[in-house]
């Protein structure tokens, strides 16, 4: 057993001296006749257990406060499955995700939200795999290193929104970002899922190179396009008219898939996304350090319970039996 705040402990003992102190107090009185008459009258038995069944009370009830309010514990150590897959999310946040092509069972929504409700129902059945999150525009941000904490990711899909790293399309960076935290984890439980809808006109490198370098560190590459083909957003610089007809760069997904080993998918639909996942189910699984789970059982209610039926019992008892007479 253990303790929370084992710094209580020392309560008693303040306690203690404080009831010492106190007992050194004088205090007044008044002189009554024949005192000494009272004296020589034999003591009852009552009064002989008074004083100590009192003081016995209120020990306990010290004690027993004192080790509730520094909360007794007994810790058991789960250890934690230590197999799963280790996937980046690799997701484009461009302008042009906010184009409204993307068919679900209540109408058109926009790319963006169709596809964070995919990707966040997907990281939320990972419970034993370890999910990052990349996203890009004009560059590639980490949003999420790998982790086996998938409600933080799933958070962080969710917050995601077109244009939060510029208007461009940098998929190659995307993938170099993802292949960076992929690495060095060995075996052939790695993999990379792109999502995007555009063609790559930002970044410094290459789609097509960083999917030779994927193949050579054995990471397969799933890419999901996004969309029912062109779009034309309206809005232009300050909504102000113009427009932007945004293209759909499906042959270089599907290299880049069939490059590393993966596969590719049209996902024109929430149905066209869960085949990818299907795949992904696929990958081997792996050996992965995760801490062991530490199990808390609070201990303290049976404490509590002791002190307070201590106390009860010396209030009943100072009111019934104990009782003493007004002087």
């Amino acid at each position: 057993m253990t303790f929370a705040f084992s710094f209580v402990f020392i309560a008693p003992l303040l306690y203690l001296l404080a009831r010492l102190a106190n007992r050194n107090k004088t205090t007044a009185s008044i002189n009554t006749p024949a005192v000494s008459l009272l004296r020589e009258l034999p003591t009852s038995l009552r009064l002989r257990l008074r004083t100590p069944t009192l003081a016995l009370l209120e020990f306990v009830s010290v004690v027993a406060l004192t080790v509730a309010a520094a909360r007794p514990q007994k810790v058991t150590i789960v250890e934690q499955p230590n197999l799963g897959r280790n996937i980046m999310m690799v997701i484009d946040t461009s302008n042009s995700m906010s184009g409204e092509d993307f068919p679900t069972s209540i109408g058109m929504t926009t790319r963006m939200e169709g596809v964070k409700t995919v990707v966040a129902e997907y990281v939320r059945s990972r419970r034993q795999d370890r999910v990052g999150l990349v996203v890009f525009g004009n560059t590639a941000y980490l949003q999420s290193p790998l982790t086996s904490d998938t409600l933080l990711v799933e958070k962080l899909v969710h917050d995601l929104q077109p244009r939060m790293a510029g208007d461009g399309t940098a998929i190659g960076d995307g993938l170099g970002l993802a292949l960076k935290r992929l690495r060095d984890i060995e075996g052939d439980s790695r993999a990379i899922i792109l999502v995007t809808d555009g063609v790559n006109n930002a970044g410094q490198v290459s789609p097509l190179k960083a999917a030779q370098i994927a193949k050579e560190l054995g990471i397969q590459i799933h890419t999901v396009g996004i969309g029912t083909g062109p779009v034309t957003l309206g809005g232009g610089m300050l909504g102000m008219g113009g427009q932007v007809v945004l293209e759909f760069d499906e042959k270089t997904l599907k290299e880049i898939a069939q490059l590393t080993g993966g596969v590719y998918f049209n996902a024109s639909s929430l149905e066209g996304f869960k085949e990818v996942y299907r795949k992904i189910d696929e990958l081997s699984q792996t050996e992965q350090e995760q801490p062991d789970k530490p199990i808390v059982h609070e201990l303290y209610l049976p404490w509590a319970i002791a002190a307070l039926i201590a106390i009860l019992a010396s209030c009943i008892l100072q009111a019934t039996i104990f009782r003493r007479l007004p002087a």
